[in-house]
């Protein structure tokens, strides 16, 4: 491979859980094999600070995607962008709070690209925006962006996706084009995860985790240094050879698993037990709890926002067969995981056992 690139990047959501990864992946040693990038600088737009960096390189501005004068200030000079900053939720904030940022932020950078002249933008999407609620085993990018969604957040990541793939090609403000890609990860797991770990252990009782359904449903699940490094590969085509440019790639690094029982070895280190499927809690019943839970929300909503403890997109995620291909990433890009299943276990419980949620403490 032909020497990285060394363009100034900026990451929207850089203190975030995919943000951060990216950063680690883009402040690799020079010599190291492994760095797609080297980049002269990289911006972290993020209302909330990251952790402290030793690489000089790495400069927090602060700030948020709905700040546009913000956005055009640190867009200035970048010659690629990373746009991960997005809300993620299901079921307590409005369908006005989660456009806001997923919907409105993404307009935001692309303007913002466009009057800068920045040449490249990698959007951080979803598989959700192909979920319908049905079962659907191997989904690729040729299938249709759902036009049923199951809840807001689906919905306003549907949204904000179309608006980056019509920005490749979109005129840039000295005469050029831009170069726009959308990754869709399938579910990320890894160290800082703010959602399935700590969702997990936060409904256990006495250390114990119900399993939901029969086991028989299956997801695909992928660690969140193998999405930074995707994205990476995605980054370095826009800025040589283009071929990434237009594109959508559906991010996975691991074969369909039953949700509690691909999270099961690492809640297990963790000191927490995975119940049979013997005790496993029946899907229906539990939707429509759900489903009273959803509606619940909705009405304090104006008052006092809440999440759902049990939603039925939550339920359905982790015992209905969704699954997605990722051939294309590979085929198109070179894609293969950097990081071994196994490591990728072994860095998660790591960082929750250094950084244990609430839960954990208890």
């Amino acid at each position: 491979m032909s020497t990285p690139p060394t363009p100034t990047v900026l990451i929207t959501g850089g203190a975030g859980f995919v943000g951060h990864a990216l950063v680690r992946e883009l402040t690799r040693a020079e010599d190291d094999p492994a760095a797609l990038l080297r980049p002269r600088e990289i911006r972290l737009l993020d209302p909330s600070a990251p952790e402290p960096s030793d690489d000089p390189r790495v400069r927090y501005l602060g700030g948020d995607v709905r700040d546009r004068a913000a956005l055009g200030e640190a867009c200035r000079g970048v010659d690629l962008v990373f746009h991960c900053a997005a809300r993620v939720d299901w079921g307590r904030l409005s369908d006005e709070e989660l456009g806001a940022v997923n919907v409105a932020g993404t307009a935001n950078v692309i303007q913002a690209c466009r009057e800068a002249s920045v040449p490249a933008l990698v959007h951080t999407s979803t598989l959700d925006v192909v979920y319908t609620g049905e079962p659907r085993t191997f989904v690729d990018e040729s299938a249709p962006v759902s036009v049923r969604h199951v809840n807001g957040y689906c919905r306003t990541k549907a949204a904000a996706e179309a608006l980056a793939r019509r920005a490749n090609g979109a005129a840039l403000a000295n005469g050029g084009t831009l170069r726009a890609t959308v990754m869709r990860p399938a579910s990320i797991y890894g160290e800082r995860d703010p959602y399935h770990v700590p969702g997990l252990v936060s409904g256990a009782l006495a250390r114990r985790i119900p399993r939901i359904g029969n086991g028989r449903g299956s997801c695909q699940h992928v660690y969140v240094g193998n999405v930074a490094h995707a994205h990476c590969l995605a980054g370095r085509s826009l800025l040589e050879e283009g071929r990434a440019a237009g594109q959508v790639y559906f991010i996975t690094d691991s074969a369909p698993e039953n949700f509690f029982d691909f999270l099961e070895p690492i809640v297990s280190a963790l000191g927490y037990r995975m119940l049979p499927r013997a005790l496993a809690i029946p899907r229906a019943p539990l939707r429509v709890v759900g489903a009273l839970l959803e509606g619940a929300a909705a009405a304090l909503r104006p008052l006092y926002p809440v999440t759902p403890l049990v939603t039925r997109f939550a339920v359905d995620f982790v015992s209905m067969e969704f699954t997605v291909s990722g051939e294309k990433l590979g085929r198109e890009l070179g894609y293969r995981p950097l990081y071994s299943k196994d490591e990728a276990y072994a860095r998660t419980i790591a960082h929750f056992r250094q950084h244990p949620p609430a839960a954990l403490r208890a």
